[in-house]
């Protein structure tokens, strides 16, 4: 038994040496769980840091050139006004036939007769990133661009095919001749030929389409009646 508690028995010097032993220790789990944990957070706030910063000359710079960004915005703003205004805000077929009712009324023209096809989206708007270098705004819009192509056949002199021509191009709302096709005859200086017209329009956001009405006569309820068409 004394043997044993002189195996168990430990020096001063060995105390010493597991003290130093275990400060070391602590000193090590300190670094490695305290010190690693306050470098991860140095790490973040370096982050924020680095993004404030960005944000910071942003807003600097736009508040430098307020005025500028303002007078900017304002015509930019009436710039697209203006090319919305170009083109029309629906694409029906009433729409597409008074097109051609003002363009014989307009050009004398004779549009012996039409053909319509389906309306086709061209574009739509959508959402368009900002190029705002916190990424955070987007311009979303629910605009759409459309198509409607009509094939006519027509019947003019010479003087009223050209003011065709000219009034399709320059019309109010985009236009545009796809394809033309005409013969002339000398004898009786009439141009006749067929023509593939396209019309185009923007819908949707806050633009308001207004069906366009026809001042034509609807005829009576009994056809053998002498009674006067109604208007």
């Amino acid at each position: 038994m004394d043997k044993l508690k002189g195996m168990l028995k430990i020096s001063e010097r060995d105390k010493k040496l597991l003290v130093v032993v275990l400060a070391v220790l602590i000193m090590a789990l300190a670094y490695f769980f305290g010190f690693q944990n306050l470098s991860d957070q140095v790490d973040t706030l370096s982050t924020k840091k680095t993004t404030l910063e960005t944000t910071q000359r942003d807003l600097k710079e736009k508040n430098n050139n307020k005025q500028k960004y303002v007078n900017d915005t304002m015509n930019y703003l009436k710039q697209y006004d203006n090319l919305l205004d170009r083109y029309a805000a629906g694409s029906t077929q009433p729409n597409s036939i008074d097109f051609f009712n003002k363009t014989e009324s307009v050009t004398g023209t004779w549009v012996r007769s039409l053909s319509l096809s389906p309306t086709t989206v061209l574009y739509k708007f959508g959402q368009i990133a900002s190029s705002n270098v916190n990424g955070k705004s987007n311009y979303t819009s629910n605009l759409t661009g459309y198509k409607s192509t009509i094939n006519i056949a027509y019947e003019s002199d010479y003087s009223q095919w050209k003011s065709f021509i000219k009034y399709v191009n320059t019309y109010a709302d985009k236009s545009t001749i796809d394809a033309l096709s005409a013969s002339y005859n000398e004898a009786t200086g009439v141009v006749t030929g067929t023509a593939s017209i396209s019309l185009y329009s923007i819908e949707g956001g806050k633009r308001d389409y207004k069906e366009p009405s026809f001042d034509v006569k609807t005829g009576t309820g009994n056809i053998f009646s002498t009674v006067t068409p109604t208007e």
